[in-house]
């Protein structure tokens, strides 16, 4: 659950100029057919109204303002490319490149919104059409190294050093941009960097598809039912319906496999060893069966990048992608993980001595080592865990309608806002909003206003949509619609606008409906996501919190989201949806305990894919090229792995995150966060989990400034120093 974008929002002029709908499937199909009628203007799709008119926006009208928003920005690129060093100033270079493609921008943002939030499959067809219309457009790269040239004239000009601070970070920002693009490359390095690039995404969906598709690659039929003694009824007739369909003689016969028939109950509940065995190879096999074996696809984008990232002038991969974060190189990536490694590993050998000693007893006799499939089957018949608490049992005191209220009253108490709720009104094709409406995309869509409670400024509104119907893409996510503009003079301008989306079953008629606890943890870490782009309100339209460093922008959700374990905060939106009575202070007491009972497994987890994603990133090329994959990776994560007699294939094998899907050599970002969050909240328990003078040292070091200050400033604002691990390992430990 996360910040989700379908597009870089700094700057539109790049989207623009290089197009992207990412983020959607998009597939052929036949032309939209264009109908005069279902036309209109002015364009709903452009940066217009503060609520947009989702009724109007019919797939024809966006083919039509997909053109006027290219014949627009194509106009403003001419322009810009025209200006000489002579005339140049922020506003008609800098600025100006920014604001190109902006209407282009908002209209993939509106379009990539609809379809994940409807499903609609005229969507997914006009989408065709849309990116033919786009990538045309990028082909073109229209005047793109005069424009460059353009800015990196104009970077020098002496005005450059009178500008503010945030419009000086901005340039600096812009000609970074510039560099990453290969635009002050020379044209036979664009050429070859374009093609690499076009080899890698070809790759990277190659990749993809072969893990989707490696599930069904794998099979087990059983004639004999002895080797499946101990496996429940239930699972026992679906295995022999769908056995029965594959007997070569027509007998009875018993498949298993990673689709129709999960192997993962064998491991849990069959008795019989080998079997188990057969079933831990056949979920392990993902990535490596022969004509979905990624091994070699792996191979190759990882020298690919490699050779990108010399033509880019980095050392590697590592360097190329965490240059523009935090991290600021590969190596202090690296240097973090190692180090989250080194503090976490007495907790983990801690676990390990412990889950080691629970199976020997099991067992019967002391082991050194452990048959990765018996685990599950042992961990079944073993007593439960200490602290084995189940934090569903605060479910009965989490109804929903209370608990979103609660969640507002301790964010406007600690930020210093006001909430209101608007009017909203869901209307069909044609048919207008009553007065003082919001429009909705779909029925029981609501609509939030924040203000600031002390000026009454209005900073933002967002759409809250969390439940789920046919064609809303699955899980839960928070999306920028659009950004508000600043004033002319710097100051507060028109408000922001985003949508927060989750997909809970709704609740039955008459029934209230209750939060999950992971539910919960969803709403609020969401939430953190929503506060950052409402309160992002900086000098800049560029510097909006789209734009922060990519391993800063889950530290505030990750921040926000420590609220659902503390006692005091659940106390303030917590009752019995029957009896109304308060969640008993033992319950809340245990809830909080139990966020650190054993959770190293996963934490460990996180970070060992972190290191070979790393590791592989900046040294394949130099230190393992040519070796087994597998091999190279249980060196490489050797000190962290648990005792088993046998170890699966390398999880890189399928990790899409870095091998397909943008966190290439940045998986750290998630732990990196989570360090960060953990530190800033320790602030937060010392002072008070509801002290709002906390809250608005928060607001202010963090929430507010977007990108326009480098987030390790931000966080160093915040916490009076430099973050540190310990409040992290410390949950951990427990």
């Amino acid at each position: 659950m996360a910040m989700t974008f379908c597009m870089r929002l700094l700057p539109p002029a790049l989207v623009a100029a290089w197009g992207l709908l990412s983020g959607c499937d998009l597939q052929a199909s036949e032309p939209v057919e264009k109908s005069v009628s279902a036309v209109q203007t002015p364009h709903p799709f452009f940066r217009t109204d503060q609520y947009p008119a989702w009724s109007r926006m019919s797939m024809e009208q966006a083919v039509v303002d997909t053109r006027a928003a290219i014949a627009e920005a194509r106009t403003r690129l001419e322009a810009l490319a025209a200006v000489t060093p002579d005339t140049a100033t922020f506003e008609n270079t800098f600025l100006a490149w920014f604001r190109s493609g902006e209407n282009l921008s908002q209209l993939t943002n509106y379009l990539y919104h609809l379809h994940t939030a409807t499903g609609d499959p005229a969507i997914q067809h006009a989408m065709y059409d849309i990116q033919n219309e786009i990538m045309t457009f990028k082909a073109e790269g229209l005047h793109a190294s005069r424009i460059a040239e353009v800015l990196l004239q104009a970077s020098r000009a002496p005005w450059v050093a009178q500008l503010s601070p945030a419009r000086q970070r901005f340039v600096r920002q812009v000609l970074e941009q510039m560099r990453d693009k290969g635009l002050y490359l020379k044209p036979e390095q664009q050429v070859r960097k374009a093609a690499i690039e076009t080899e890698l995404s070809r790759l990277g969906y190659r990749f993809s598809v072969m893990v989707k598709n490696s599930p069904r690659a794998w099979q087990l039929l059983i004639t004999d039912p002895a080797e499946l003694e101990g496996m429940p009824a239930r699972w026992m007739q679906l295995a022999e319906r769908e056995g029965s369909k594959l007997s070569p003689d027509g007998k009875a016969a018993w498949l298993v496999n990673l689709t129709t028939v999960p192997a993962a109950p064998v491991l849990r509940y069959c008795k019989v060893a080998e079997t188990r065995r057969k079933c831990w190879l056949g979920t392990t096999s993902t990535g490596t069966a022969r004509a979905l074996d990624t091994e070699p696809v792996i191979v190759r984008i990882l020298e690919l990048r490699h050779e990108l990232a010399t033509l880019m002038g980095y050392a590697n991969y590592a360097d190329m992608q965490t240059a523009r974060r935090m991290m600021g190189s590969g190596a202090k990536a690296l240097a973090f993980v190692d180090e989250m490694l080194q503090k976490s590993k007495p907790v983990w050998d801690a676990y390990v001595a412990a889950e080691m000693k629970r199976f020997s007893q099991a067992c019967g006799q002391e082991l050194t080592a452990v048959n990765p499939w018996d685990v599950e089957y042992l961990n079944h018949h073993l007593p439960p865990k200490r602290n084995s608490f189940n934090v569903n049992t605060v479910t009965p005191y989490l109804r929903t309608d209370k608990v979103i209220r609660g969640l507002l009253d301790i964010w406007s108490g600690l930020l210093g806002l006001r909430f209101e709720e608007l009017p909203v009104a869901y209307l069909r094709p044609g048919e207008s909003a009553p007065a003082g409406t919001v429009e909705t995309w779909a029925p029981g869509v609501r609509c939030i206003a924040v203000k600031d409670a002390a000026t009454g400024n209005h900073l933002g509104s967002f759409y809250l949509d969390i439940y789920a119907r046919p064609g809303k893409r699955p899980q839960a996510w928070c999306l920028p619609l659009r950004d508000g503009e600043p004033a002319a003079d710097g100051s507060l301008g028109e408000p922001h606008l985003a949508a927060l989306m989750a997909n809970l079953t709704p609740p039955r008629q008459g029934q209230p409906h209750l939060f999950h606890h992971g539910e919960l943890y969803m709403l609020f870490h969401e939430f953190g996501h929503m506060m950052h782009m409402m309160l992002g309100h900086g000098e800049l339209r560029a510097h909006c919190t789209a734009e922060v460093e990519r391993d800063f922008i889950e530290t505030p959700s990750q921040i926000q989201e420590c609220w659902i374990w503390e006692p005091e905060a659940l106390a303030t939106f917590t009752s019995h949806y029957q009896t109304g009575e308060p969640l008993p202070a033992e319950l809340a007491q245990q809830l909080a305990a139990s966020r650190g009972s054993n959770p190293i497994e996963m934490h460990m987890r996180m970070l060992c894919t972190s290191k070979l994603d790393l590791e592989l990133h900046m040294h394949y090329h130099d230190k393992y090229k040519g070796r087994p994959l597998d091999e190279v990776c249980q060196e490489i994560l050797a000190p962290w792995l648990f005792p088993y007699t046998q170890h699966p294939p390398s999880e890189i094998r399928t990790l899409t995150y870095t091998m397909s899907e943008g966190y290439a050599a940045a998986l750290y970002t998630y732990k990196w966060s989570e360090m960060l969050a953990a530190d800033a909240m320790q602030r937060f328990k010392r002072e008070g989990v509801l002290n709002p003078a906390t809250g608005a040292d928060y607001r202010r070091c963090i929430l507010e400034r977007g990108s326009s200050v480098p987030a390790m400033q931000q966080i160093r604002d915040f916490l009076g120093r430099e973050p540190q691990p310990d409040a992290l390992i410390e949950r951990y430990s427990r």
